[in-house]
C-alpha cells in the first residue's frame, strides 16, 4: 500500500519542490504540507487531486507510479523524467520524436 505523504514527497523531490512551492501552485498551505509529516496527518483525497493536477500527473500515476507497471528499466527511466518536465520541454521532446519520424520516412 502506496503510504501517500511519502509519495507526495518523493514526487516532489522529483520535481525539485519544496513545501512551499507545492503550496503556490496548489493553495494549500505550507503548514498543513509540514503537518503530514510531522503530525502522521493524511491529507484527503481532493487534496491528492489538487496535487495531481499541479504535477500534470493522474491518480493512477500518483498511486502506482511506474514501479508497478510492466515495464523495462529504461521505459521507467523515460516516464520518471516526463514526470518532472515542463509543458515547453514536453512539448519539445513531442516536436523531437516528430521530427525524428519526418526523418524516418524520407531517409
Amino acid at each position: 500500500m502506496v503510504n501517500i505523504v511519502e509519495r507526495i514527497y518523493e514526487l516532489m523531490q522529483l520535481k525539485g519542490w519544496t513545501c512551499y512551492e507545492l503550496g503556490k501552485q496548489t493553495g494549500i498551505s505550507t503548514n498543513a504540507i509540514y503537518d503530514w509529516k510531522k503530525k502522521g496527518a493524511t491529507p484527503s483525497l481532493e487534496t491528492v487531486c489538487l496535487i495531481c493536477e499541479a504535477m500534470d500527473i493522474t491518480l493512477s500515476q500518483f498511486f502506482c507510479g511506474t514501479e508497478n507497471m510492466d515495464l523495462s528499466d529504461e521505459e521507467k527511466k523515460l516516464l520518471d523524467n516526463w514526470l518532472t518536465m515542463s509543458d515547453l520541454e514536453k512539448k519539445s521532446v513531442f516536436d523531437m520524436i516528430e521530427t525524428f519520424k519526418t526523418l524516418k520516412r524520407n531517409g
